[in-house]
């Protein structure tokens, strides 16, 4: 049944997403590991949460109309507030102006939807139709109890064999055992015995992780999006190292005439190489302003107009011979021309060399060395509050020098888009956390109708980031693993993460922390409604949903594990920051945090402003009255719960 819905899920998402790549958008080579990934882990938790439900009423004596129902209005209320709670946080990160980034947000978002759509109504189905062949308790349930090609052995009379022959007929259950106390319930109560102590313990925990967050620092390079091990990445790092990232990776200035006439004329190139030259002289004043030991001379320049720091348009001197004419003779400067120029000659490109690794801190330095100081008229202002774009830092729409009109000027590159998409896109993040905190209190808020557990499930989130992020910078950056030998827990080039992978990181991180925070609430509600006090809610909660809980997360850890197989780096950094940060949850968060934090606050504060209701309420299933916990307010009373 699980593999059937992981199947469907992955399926229905690519689906999906084929035509949104061909299209609406661009898709980064990324973002398909990245959505199966997801889909993966998403099918199995849910599929997990209602099959344990459903379980644990067909335990209890119920059929399978009455299990299912039951299950679908406890844990369906979980599945579709985690679900909205992920995909709103994948959103959010719509709206980052980086391909890379949108691509895999929507892909994920995509693959939670479909993730709910497919346990809500796939899984329902199918143990509706086959329900023997889905619940068979012989072999270990490896039969075909169910199916046209299996048979079905009833029970003794008067009994209905355990996991029921008819849909409709509750099972009974003789001689029932009690069941031991789970570890993960042990683990709780300490936790709130000593609640205190640990959490000053929690606290000092996240010290080291902090400090080493402080020392965090990013690469732009594109080889951390590249496989390590693939003939195309090794051809492109060597093509750099031969002949320079101005073969690989370039940064020019297009430059747009005003016509075809005066882009042939020799006062037009005169003017524009004396502009270029100026230009060098500019960029080095302002390296040195700025600490740069760093002098850009003419020779980096290369167009139709300058060559080796020489203006054509004076000739093309080799010692005292000029071969300008020989090169227009043969026809060499038009065959440059053509390739340099567009079809109507009308705008041309000059290759901007720099000294050093464009993606250092001196290259990037120099990147906005260059762009400040392009030639802009006076008339041009800044916007208000001082801050321009890149898009209107790198282009001016008219330049005049030697009192020609040189025309428009367009400064792009690959670099360039780099620097300030990890600029824009971390500049940015505070906002973006902001949004999906405010996501995670409206989302649990309303879900729950309580003020404090939003705000306990930031705090939780928050030091669960902190601690991930943290260990990244050791592994990533400082190389704590190095000497391991890993080549997916070694630094990549820079030593420093890649600017993207927090940036993907934090929506999924998020989204799978209230995953099993909302999992493990749902059930604290549901027991504290019954009459139980807060800590004895909690306790039990833990002893029901603990083992699941950590069955889920070692499922997840293992999906996302396999990011860590890739041989492409950014996917590594990201698959480990998911692989720690789902620790922590299934194992630490629900475990050990919420207790201690819940101990913390009086009891009823917990709930606030809800008060406890311990009135039952009958149903009836199939012929049988049962008494049914009044469910929370809000969303769960839309899950096949009758008022």
């Amino acid at each position: 049944l699980v593999a059937c819905n992981i199947l469907t899920g992955i399926g229905t998402t690519l689906l999906i997403m084929y035509p949104v790549s061909y299209y609406v958008m661009d898709v980064n080579v990324c973002a398909p590991a990245m959505l199966v990934a997801v889909a993966l882990a998403m099918s199995i938790d849910y599929s997990l949460f209602l099959l344990t439900r459903f379980n644990e009423e067909r335990l209890d004596g119920r059929s399978i109309t009455q299990s299912l129902e039951i299950a679908l209005a406890t844990q369906g209320h979980t599945i579709v507030v985690s679900g909205a709670t992920l995909a709103l946080c994948f959103t959010s990160m719509l709206v980052l102006p980086t391909s890379t980034i949108t691509s895999m947000a929507a892909g994920a978002a995509t693959a939670v939807l479909q993730s709910v759509l497919v346990s809500l109504s796939l899984t329902p189905a199918l143990l509706l139709t086959m329900p023997r062949f889905f619940t068979a308790d012989r072999m270990l349930g490896l039969t075909l109890d169910g199916t046209p090609f299996g048979t079905y052995r009833r029970a003794s009379s008067g009994t209905v064999a355990q996991f029921g022959a008819t849909i409709d007929r509750p099972t009974i259950i003789e001689n029932p055992q009690p069941k031991k106390e789970s570890i993960w319930a042990h683990v709780g109560r300490c936790s709130q015995r000593g609640a205190p102590v640990m959490f000053l313990f929690l606290a000092l925990v996240m010290v080291p992780f902090a400090m080493a967050l402080t020392r965090f620092s990013y690469v732009e390079d594109l080889t951390p999006l590249m496989q390590t091990t693939h003939p195309a990445t090794k051809a492109f790092i060597s093509i750099s190292n031969i002949y320079g990232q101005d073969l690989t990776t370039p940064v020019q200035l297009l430059i747009m005439a005003p016509s075809q006439k005066a882009m042939a004329s020799r006062e037009w190139s005169l003017a524009t190489c004396h502009m270029l030259q100026d230009l060098a002289t500019k960029v080095t004043d302002r390296m040195h302003e700025e600490g740069h030991d760093y002098t850009m001379t003419t020779a980096d320049f290369n167009g139709l107009m300058i060559f080796r720091g020489g203006c054509l348009a004076d000739g093309l001197k080799f010692g005292v011979i000029d071969v300008m004419p020989a090169v227009h003779m043969y026809g060499m400067y038009d065959m440059v021309a053509d390739l340099l120029s567009n079809r109507n000659q009308t705008a041309t490109q000059v290759y901007v060399h720099c000294q050093v690794d464009l993606f250092s801190e001196v290259g990037e330095a120099w990147m906005r060395a260059v762009r400040a100081s392009l030639p802009r008229p006076e008339v041009i202002r800044q916007p208000l509050g001082g801050h321009q774009d890149a898009d209107s830092a790198n282009y001016v729409p008219y330049g005049r020098w030697d009192d020609v009109e040189i025309g428009a000027l367009h400064l792009y590159g690959m670099p360039l888009e780099q620097m300030d998409g990890a600029q824009y896109t971390l500049r940015r993040m505070p906002y973006v956390g902001l949004a999906i905190a405010a996501i995670v209190c409206i989302i649990l808020g309303g879900s729950f109708g309580t003020a404090l557990i939003p705000v306990r499930a930031v705090i939780c989130i928050a030091w669960m980031l902190v601690v991930t992020f943290g260990a990244s910078v050791m592994v990533y950056q400082l190389g704590y693993l190095e000497g391991l030998g890993i080549q997916a827990l070694s630094p990549s080039s820079g030593q420093a993460l890649f600017w993207i992978s927090p940036s993907v990181a934090v929506a999924v991180l998020v989204g799978l922390g209230l995953d099993y925070d909302i999992f493990l609430m749902d059930s604290v509600m549901e027991h504290w409604q019954s009459g139980k006090d807060g800590k004895s809610a909690v306790v039990t909660s833990l002893d029901q949903a603990g083992t699941i809980i950590s069955a889920a997360g070692i499922i997840m850890f293992l999906a996302f594990g396999a990011l860590l197989a890739s041989t492409t780096p950014v996917l590594n950094q990201i698959g480990f920051m998911l692989c720690v940060g789902v620790l922590l949850d299934c194992f630490v968060t629900t475990k050990v945090t919420i207790p201690t934090l819940m101990a913390l606050v009086p009891d009823n504060a917990n709930f606030w402003p809800l008060e406890q209701k311990t009135s039952m309420r009958e149903r009836a299933f199939g012929g049988q009255t049962v008494f049914v916990q009044r469910p929370p307010p809000s969303f769960r009373r839309s899950l096949s719960w009758s008022h």
